[in-house]
């Protein structure tokens, strides 16, 4: 069996394959090869002989120089990431370990939020001794509701660190689920459809949703209009998801109190975009998945599905 890996990204240096999930790749699998490539050229090179390929890109032109594939592993968690047109019998699979680093990304953000964190940076070269301002805004964050919209395995993490927290969780789903066994009586799995019923009583709305048609502008201007005052929206799934000049609009006009935003419509987001001028919004660059265990989180949700993938066989 051929692992053919090419996983390298010049900025995040958590999102490089290195030798160390090599040899933890080799241990754990039996009777396994590894090829780990630096580059594109050296990848395609190697993809005559390859089963399976672990990769950021893979393009549709490869699979004719790849007779033997059976498999096409990725660590992004988003299904829009590939856009190919494989045949029946080629596995596709994503990355479903980020909810454990973006739920504390999220946490950090609403414990920001609501405690005046960053609104306290915003004010410390613009007002001596802000206390007044604070005054305003500064909340607890226990006895709050959150609302997750996209109830996923992601949003299923973010629920299970911030219950600690004493705060009503609703999560939105396509499709009822039961609920999970840390939910309390006052927490609710409700469908899309109780979406604008919910949306007045929400103090955080986080949205990670997936990057499809069904999600386009989902939060638009009359749903941000349906949050209250003191509210803040976070989304941390795709760009897609939020009209950003109804955003915009809200936050410039004080319809809600802030945006925390970790994904665009267009990435990298230019530095002429007018939601960077925006009252109260706070911006990073997709980088909510950010840790230094990133790749071996990955590794070991690989190992536990190959092993599943292989009784195939």
């Amino acid at each position: 069996m051929h692992i053919n890996v090419w996983l390298t990204n010049p900025q995040v240096k958590c999102f490089n394959f290195t030798e160390k999930q090599k040899k933890t790749l080799k241990k754990q699998i039996s009777n396994v090869r590894v090829t780990l490539n630096n580059n594109s050229r050296d990848f395609k090179n190697n993809l005559k002989d390859t089963d399976i390929a672990i990769v950021w890109v893979f393009k549709q032109e490869w699979l004719e120089i790849a007779p033997k594939l059976k498999w096409i592993a990725t660590p992004a968690a988003g299904r829009d990431f590939f856009k190919l047109n494989l045949p029946e019998n080629i596995y596709i699979s994503y990355g479903s370990f980020h909810g454990q680093i973006m739920a504390e990304t999220l946490i950090g953000m609403i414990l920001s939020a609501a405690r005046g964190i960053l609104k306290t940076f915003q004010l410390q070269n613009t007002s001596e001794w802000p206390r007044d301002e604070l005054d305003k805004t500064m909340t607890n964050l226990a006895g709050s509701q959150v609302t997750i919209l996209g109830f996923g395995s992601i949003g299923y993490e973010i629920a299970r660190l911030l219950k600690p927290f004493n705060v009503k969780i609703i999560g939105i789903k396509r499709k009822l689920i039961n609920k999970p066994n840390f939910f309390d009586e006052n927490d609710k799995i409700l469908t899309i459809n109780k979406l604008d019923s919910i949306l007045p009583k929400t103090d955080h709305l986080v949205l990670v949703l997936p990057g499809d048609k069904t999600t386009d502008n989902i939060i638009n201007k009359k749903r941000l209009h349906l949050l209250p005052k003191h509210s803040y929206i976070y989304n941390i799934g795709r760009g897609n998801s939020i009209d950003e000049d109804a955003l915009i609009n809200a936050l410039n006009n004080n319809k809600i109190a802030g945006a925390y935003l970790d994904v665009f419509k267009q990435e990298p987001l230019s530095l002429s975009s007018p939601l960077r001028n925006c009252k109260n919004i706070f911006i990073m660059p997709h980088a909510s998945a950010i840790a230094p265990n990133y790749m071996d989180l990955f590794v070991d949700e690989f190992i536990t599905g190959f092993n599943e993938w292989i009784k195939r066989f």
